[in-house]
């Protein structure tokens, strides 16, 4: 079964309460897919033979100082796409959204929308209001992960690489991969992976730069960290968001085919290249069981929909 893991949806209601979150006014998303309706959304994804979308809130996390709006932010959200995943028979899957930083809140939370929403797992930040994610403070919601076995989605939210990447609108572009980076090597030092080996993480755009970059991390950190990067990147899971059939070649070179899950980060990527997340799968030249597995088998087992 056909699985997309990276997708995102962003009803209004949800939209404008996070703006009232963040204090930001007028906001809107910028995506050329935007319009899309889901019932449109539908045929797209029939056209592709992506039988599901798992849809998640990415960049728009219901992150804020004031825990009650964030519970509300947080609880809209999850509901909304409840309700979507509800309507469309079976299409559409998600992943929940926490009311971070709250911790009491987002553990409260995580039970409602994995148990009585049915979700399959959770996207969080790669960041969280400028914390980042092996922060101490976040260490309950990672052994309640753990205990359950849960699937946690990493998303980048837009802090990018700071000023460095202003005046070219680069925070998502080249700043994304970064966070992508950042984050899923800091879990790794941080000794997150290897204390918590139950959480199947997803990390988005195949990784960001962490497969070009393997050999020199590990050379790197030799005597600093006793967690090996080569060794721990290899029990985490990697969307194939990119385009590039080299790139796919590096991500399945350093990490295995067996890590590489299908995705398209729609509606942000949309027409023909919405149509080349799929296909440039499909024309690399990975082996045939290589690429059966990164389009359909390994998201199953991943999300917990088959046994390996």
């Amino acid at each position: 079964m056909r699985i997309d893991v990276h997708a995102h949806f962003y009803p209004a209601k949800y939209i404008d309460c996070v703006s009232r979150l963040r204090g930001e006014q007028n906001y809107r998303i910028r995506a050329p897919g935007a319009a899309v309706t889901l019932e449109q959304r539908v045929d797209l994804l029939d056209r592709s033979g992506i039988r599901v979308q798992v849809l998640s809130v990415g960049a728009q996390q219901p992150y804020g100082a004031d825990v009650n709006e964030a519970i509300s932010a947080a609880k809209l959200g999850n509901d909304l796409f409840a309700e979507v995943c509800t309507r469309h028979g079976g299409h559409f899957a998600a992943f929940a959204a926490l009311p971070l930083p709250h911790i009491d809140a987002a553990l409260f939370e995580l039970a409602r929308a994995l148990d009585g929403l049915g979700m399959l797992g959770v996207n969080l930040g790669c960041s969280v209001a400028g914390r980042p994610l092996d922060d101490a403070v976040f260490a309950p919601v990672f052994a309640e992960l753990d205990r359950r076995g849960a699937v946690l989605f990493l998303h980048p939210v837009g802090c990018g690489c700071g000023t460095l990447l202003e005046g070219f609108d680069l925070n998502f572009p080249l700043g994304a991969p970064f966070e992508d980076t950042v984050a899923a090597l800091r879990l790794i030092l941080a000794g997150i992976v290897h204390r918590y080996p139950r959480i199947r993480i997803i990390v988005p755009h195949l990784g960001g730069t962490l497969p070009f970059l393997v050999e020199r991390l590990d050379g790197s950190l030799v005597g600093r960290s006793q967690y090996k990067p080569s060794e721990y990147l290899k029990r985490l899971w990697y969307d194939t968001v990119n385009g590039s059939v080299a790139a796919l070649r590096c991500a399945r070179d350093a990490f295995g085919a067996d890590r590489l899950l299908l995705g398209t980060d729609f509606p942000h990527l949309a027409g023909p290249r919405f149509e080349r997340c799929v296909s440039y799968v499909e024309q690399s030249e990975l082996a045939p069981a290589e690429k059966s597995a990164v389009l359909d088998g390994n998201a199953e087992w991943v999300l917990g929909l088959t046994e390996r």
